[in-house]
């Protein structure tokens, strides 16, 4: 079932007793043993349902489904017996299906990210084809879909805020290039008169229309403020386009926003000829394998549809309160467990009202908190007790909300500090200044100290327990959707018990980002840092004299977020991309202990270190030296 490997490397001696530390020698030549452990989630991301026709005109229904192992996919179901056939897209990089569109003629449209391409489910020919990239250059994830009276596809995507159209006839992409200078997100709607409606986002959410006969473009209706107001573009059960918004309600008529008192509902849902409605009952628990069909007298037919999934990237690793390893899937949001003395790996399930990633955990008190994307969720989990997710304080795990009210990618997570678990995160989508946080398990107070660096975000944490601070490394980056508005990345110290920041600095060097930081032993603070035009660097800093000492280069590829921890023998470990190594904070040298590729950094449990490899679960085993 597992495959295990040998590699010919230098590696020294590492999960030795602290008796034995001073027996430790490095050796060269000597086997490290990687195992492949497993898959632990095998679920699926980005799933629609669409009514359509099969080949011979009968009535079916399209599933567009997206996967990290491979290609997105689609299912031809029938409804009547749950029969379904599963295509598999043959574009590299086409993972996700981020815009899908059925169209009059019976074509499944699919926006492919990050490959940025077009692909099309022909019930005709019985293909799923790949029709072309979209706008090489610009559209990279695209966004929404929509056809004219003609039968054009209407794109708009990530990346630059575009605008291209598909004509089906020719097989041609037009593209119009951006509709906003500054956002990168549009979503575009086809309007009655062949107006090109374009909702924009991210920092100044707003619609821009677009005339294909003049090549115009005109924004039209409120221009908000992520944060401040909100907006949407919908299409009225009339077929015409209308902005919601906190500021007012309009139709769009060509050109111009006409204020309306109310906006009619959307288009009824798409049902069977006889009335029935199909949806995924498993879909709250991210699983979509459970497919209903039910009919307008109430009558029910369920399927199990066993479609073959090929894996969910695995975005966090932890070492739990039980000695166990977990970790989060991303896309969707599945807690795992590996219990190393059994050799079993378990899917639990869901864990997050996030539907995400986990970003970060922490342990307090036997339990584990749970920091995920989006919106920077946290549930609380006791691993002695029995799995059962929800909201209640009967459930384990139990959702506790959202850490605060901007808080987005909780990027790290550090529990102990006056018995609270603390919190630094990338803010919402267009926002700016991203957090330092925490929640108190006792009281379960929740305080957030905002635009604590300004523009920036707070990213990583340590806790200098002698002098009772926090150590927070930032980020220079905003929320998704952002350009950065500060150029360096700072190193804070934070008085928890005061609650204010005491000190500020940045090494002498481009800092983008503090990857990683980790307290040692000795009361020495260690990180990794990366900046525009430098190479990434291990630093050290007193925290005493509160300077930062030396810098080295790391040993090879980028430093991996939260990717340094503290070993048994009072070295310091770390993560890069391709590499784990050792660090001596006494002499500051590095030692590489294994070459592989690295996704995610995990940590050091008994004798073995964990990471995962993409979708797979991995860990080293280093053996002991005589």
């Amino acid at each position: 079932m597992y495959k295990q490997k040998q590699s010919l490397l230098f590696v020294s001696l590492l999960f030795f007793p602290l008796a034995f530390a001073a027996q430790m020698e490095t050796v060269a030549s000597q086997d490290v043993e990687i195992r492949d452990i497993g898959i632990p989630v095998r679920s699926v991301n980005w799933v629609r349902l669409h009514l359509g026709f099969n080949r011979d005109g009968n009535a079916c229904l399209y599933s567009t489904m997206g996967q990290n192992g491979d290609e997105l996919f689609v299912l031809q179901i029938d409804p009547a017996t749950g029969k379904f056939r599963q295509f598999v897209a043959d574009v590299p990089n086409a993972n996700f299906p981020t815009a899908t569109l059925m169209s009059r003629a019976g074509k499944l449209y699919v926006g492919a990210a990050y490959a940025g391409h077009l692909l099309c489910f022909d019930r005709q020919k019985d293909t799923f084809e790949d029709l072309g990239a979209i706008n090489p250059g610009g559209a990279t994830f695209p966004c929404r879909m929509d056809e004219d009276a003609e039968g054009n596809i209407w794109i708009g995507s990530y990346g630059t805020a575009d605008l291209t159209c598909f004509n089906p006839k020719t097989g041609e992409f037009t593209p119009y290039g951006r509709m906003d200078d500054v956002d990168m997100y549009n979503y575009p709607l086809v309007n009655t008169d062949g107006m090109i409606a374009n909702l924009i986002r991210m920092t100044k959410p707003h619609v821009v229309v677009f005339d294909p006969k003049t090549g115009k473009k005109q924004v039209v209706g409120p221009v908000t403020t992520k944060g401040k107001e909100e907006i949407d573009l919908r299409k009225g059960n009339d077929k015409r386009l209308y902005i919601v918004s906190s500021v007012g309600n309009f139709r769009i008529d060509g050109m111009e926003a006409i204020a309306v008192d109310a906006v009619p509902d959307p288009p009824a849902a798409p049902t069977l000829a006889d009335g029935s409605t199909f949806s995924f009952t498993d879909g709250s628990e991210q699983m979509y394998r459970k497919l209903e069909i039910r009919k307008p007298d109430g009558a029910v037919a369920s399927f199990e549809l066993n479609y073959e999934a090929s894996g969910s990237d695995i975005f966090y690793l932890h070492a739990g309160p039980d000695g166990c390893v977990y970790g989060s899937s991303i896309l969707p949001l599945h807690l795992f467990r590996y219990h190393p003395t059994r050799d079993e790996l378990v899917d639990l399930g869901k864990c997050s009202a996030a539907s995400g990633e986990a970003y970060s955990m922490a342990n307090l008190d036997g339990k584990m908190y749970i920091s995920s994307y989006p919106a920077a969720m946290i549930s609380v989990y006791d691993p002695a007790e029995p799995y059962h997710y929800g909201a209640e304080k009967t459930d384990n795990p139990r959702d506790l909300g959202r850490i605060d009210e901007i808080s987005y990618r909780p990027r790290s997570t550090l529990a102990g500090p006056m018995g609270r678990v603390w919190v630094a995160s990338i803010p919402d989508y267009g926002l700016w200044g991203g957090p330092l946080s925490y929640f108190d398990p006792a009281t379960e107070e929740k305080k957030a100290f905002y635009r604590i660096v300004g523009d920036g975000s707070c990213y990583t944490l340590a806790h200098l327990e002698k002098e009772k601070l926090l150590a927070v490394g930032t980020s220079i980056s905003g929320g998704s959707g952002t350009q950065a508005k500060v150029d360096q990345a700072v190193l804070f110290l934070f008085d928890y018990e005061k609650g204010e920041k005491i000190w500020e600095g940045t090494p002498d060097r481009p800092v983008s980002v503090f990857n990683a930081l980790v307290a040692a032993p000795d009361g020495r603070l260690f990180g990794t840092i990366s900046g525009k035009g430098e190479e990434p660097q291990i630093f050290s800093f007193d925290p005493q004299s509160r300077a930062f000492g030396k810098r080295i280069a790391l040993p090879s590829g980028r430093p991996l977020d939260l990717g340094l921890q503290v070993g048994a023998d009072k070295m310091i470990y770390g993560f890069t991309s391709t590499c784990f190594y050792r660090l001596d904070p006494n002499s500051f040298t590095t030692e590489v202990l294994f070459h592989e590729a690295i996704s995610v950094p995990g940590p050091i449990v008994g004798e073995s270190v964990y990471f995962s490899t993409g979708h797979l679960l991995r860990s080293a085993h280093l053996l002991r030296i005589k």
